[in-house]
Parts: structure tokens; C-alpha cells; sequence
């Protein structure tokens, strides 16, 4: 039996239906920083993901959005949709070229950095924009201490409730651009004839819409620009999503997650792999052959499922592996799954919503 083999499957029926239950390589720089305490950069879990048939009135941002405060160890019988538990993700820069095993060491705070930090600060009502810019790269720096870190965490998440996941517009944003609806769209056609680089369901959540069916003609509504890409960190039990790459690229969001007992997580740099993004899958235990249905509430990998596919020469051989959620959130910051990252139910499915093939990168870093 092959890894393949165990991929979840969907079922025709639910694919799409109501959730009941539940890189080309590119170069990997490890960035340290210090995740919230058990929660997410912007969304927590009691936050719900639109999908086609069911939005919960807390699934969008509000509108108006208020400022709250080693070596790896992969066995060949990798976690493809299996039981699989977390073991950290931390946000890897994706622009420095380096070695996955040369994980860059914390740089030391300074004086500097917090000076730089409360003229950034400064900047947040006047030059949102250029504020969200400028502490991705102090964050992306390592060079903050831990408060001055939290209070840059906590500055950013507030600026993209309102930059990224509001309706709000503001001019000059190259993460968004504004789009007005025609006679005869849903949202998947506009998402395609816009070449919009995520799946359709964050246009919903982006526009605060609880159904799709509140679409009317001559509506302006708030598209996505651009690719994002996910950081992993083995050590920090975390995972950055970035908008863009390079010097410009924007952090997003930060979540906790879960990875593979006895850190059988393997590194480097990994892609979405074809046609594999599953909403509600099937999935058979590969160690026990026990099968869960794409609605049973015991189905250990949750309500989605993102296959990975290894794009280095180390890690090539791994397919089976995975984001997807799962049923036991008190394993997320442990290693527990398989091998693949598990992430909180409400949190993979915005990842979901963030993450496609052949435009995403995601890079697993000790």
C-alpha cells in the first residue's frame, strides 16, 4: 500500500457542502518570534470560516475592526491524512538563501530596534500601509525585545483586521484591489476572471458576507492581490502566513499548531500538491487501516485537508504529508500526528482559504 493511497478523499457529496464537523524551492531563513499565548495573530478559535453554504455571523472581521491589544526523523510511512498532532511552526523568511538545517540564531535586542518600533508605531494612523510594512520587517528582524515584540504583534493584527479582513478600502494598498460585481457572478467566476492567487472563500470573508447569495450588481467588493505563503517553525510550534515574498512581503497572520511525534515533521521547502485541497474528506488510518467518513465527528484530521508535496532533493519523497485540522485541539503545540502540521479547526480553514496550488510556498523549519 502506497503513501498515496491514504490521501484523504472527498466525498461527492460533501465536498462543497456544509461543514458538519468538524515553490520552485525558495531559500529558507529561520525567523524567531514569540507567538501570543495560544492564540492566533488575528483570528481566535471561536471564529468560523464562510464556505459556500454556511457563514457564522462571527466569520468575518467586524468591519470596523478596534485595536485590542534537527535532523528529521520521516518515517516512509508518513502521515497522509492520518491522526496527526503538531509540533510548531515558526515563520521562516523566505528571502534570505539558506540551509533549512542552518536555522539563523535570535538576534540580540537593541536599543535601535525599539526606538524603530515606537516611530513605527507612531506611524499607524497616519500611514497604515507603510506601518503594516515597516513592523513585518522589525518582526522579520529578530532584534525586538519579548514586550516590544508582543506590542508588534499586536499593532500589525489591528491594522490588518481593518487593511486585510474588513470591506474597508484604503487607497494606495497593494495587498487588495477593488472590484465591481456584474450581472451573472458568483464569486468563484470573479475569483477566476481576476486571476485572484486564493481559493473564493476569502473574498467572502473579506467583505464580511454571510452568503454568497447577498451578492448584488454594482457591488464594490475588496479582492486579494498576489500569492501568500506559509512559515513553519518546528521549535516555536508555529506557522507566519505571508502576503508576497522578498523585501515587500507582508505578514498576515500567525497561528499555534501541532506537529509529528518523535519530530518526524520533515523540513525545507514544500508546494501545495496538485489537486489535493479536500474540504470534509474521508480518510483510512494507514497504520491501522481503521476508515473515518468524510462526516464522522471522530475523522482525526478535521474539516480540510491541504497536501504537501516536497520540492527539494531531501524531501522529494515525502507526498503523504499535510495541513489539515483536527479533533483534539489540546494536541496543537505538541508533536503528536503522523508527521503532518495540525492547526485548530477555524484556523486551517483560513489557511485553506490562503494557500493554493502552483502559487503557494510553504517552507518547515527546525
Amino acid at each position: 500500500m502506497t503513501l498515496d493511497s491514504q490521501q484523504p478523499r472527498s466525498s461527492s457529496a460533501t465536498l462543497f457542502g456544509t461543514n458538519r464537523r468538524k515553490l520552485i524551492p525558495i531559500a529558507l531563513a529561520l525567523v524567531a518570534a514569540t507567538a501570543v499565548a495560544g492564540g492566533t495573530f488575528y483570528f481566535t478559535g471561536n471564529d468560523k470560516t464562510p464556505t459556500a453554504d454556511h457563514v457564522s455571523i462571527n466569520a468575518v472581521p467586524p468591519t470596523n475592526a478596534t485595536p485590542s491589544a534537527t535532523p528529521i526523523v520521516a518515517q516512509k510511512m508518513a502521515e497522509i491524512p492520518v491522526n496527526t498532532a503538531s509540533s510548531g511552526a515558526q515563520p521562516v523568511a523566505m528571502s534570505a538563501p539558506v540551509s533549512a538545517a542552518a536555522a539563523i540564531q535570535p538576534a540580540t535586542p537593541s536599543a535601535s530596534s525599539t526606538t524603530n518600533l515606537a516611530t513605527t508605531l507612531a506611524m499607524t494612523q497616519s500611514d497604515p500601509i507603510g506601518a503594516r510594512l515597516a513592523l513585518t520587517r522589525l518582526l522579520d528582524r529578530r532584534e525586538l525585545n519579548a514586550a516590544d515584540e508582543f506590542a508588534a504583534m499586536t499593532s500589525l493584527r489591528e491594522l490588518n483586521a481593518k487593511l486585510f479582513f474588513s470591506p474597508a478600502m484604503s487607497v494606495g494598498d497593494p495587498l487588495v484591489r477593488v472590484y465591481t460585481v456584474l450581472s451573472g457572478d458568483t464569486l468563484a467566476k470573479i475569483a477566476k476572471k481576476n486571476d485572484v492567487q486564493t481559493d473564493w472563500r476569502i473574498i467572502q470573508r473579506m467583505n464580511g458576507m454571510k452568503s454568497e447569495k447577498s451578492l448584488r450588481i454594482g457591488q464594490k467588493l475588496k479582492l486579494p492581490v498576489g500569492a501568500f505563503h506559509a512559515e513553519v517553525s518546528k521549535s516555536n510550534f508555529q506557522m507566519k502566513i505571508y502576503a508576497g515574498e522578498g523585501p515587500s512581503r507582508v505578514l498576515i497572520a500567525i497561528f499555534p499548531v501541532g506537529l509529528g511525534e518523535l519530530n518526524s515533521t520533515p523540513t525545507g521547502a514544500f508546494m501545495v500538491r496538485p489537486k489535493s485541497k479536500l474540504i470534509n474528506p474521508e480518510w483510512k488510518n494507514p497504520r491501522t487501516g481503521e476508515h473515518f467518513a468524510s462526516d464522522d465527528p471522530k475523522n482525526p484530521i478535521g474539516e480540510r485537508w491541504i497536501g504537501l508535496i516536497g520540492v527539494e532533493a531531501h524531501n522529494q519523497g515525502f507526498k503523504g504529508y499535510g495541513i489539515h485540522g483536527t479533533v483534539d485541539p489540546a494536541s496543537i503545540g505538541k508533536q503528536a500526528s503522523m508527521g503532518c502540521v495540525r492547526m485548530s479547526d477555524a484556523d486551517v480553514e483560513l489557511v485553506y482559504e490562503l494557500l493554493t496550488e502552483p502559487n503557494s510556498t510553504i517552507v518547515i523549519a527546525p
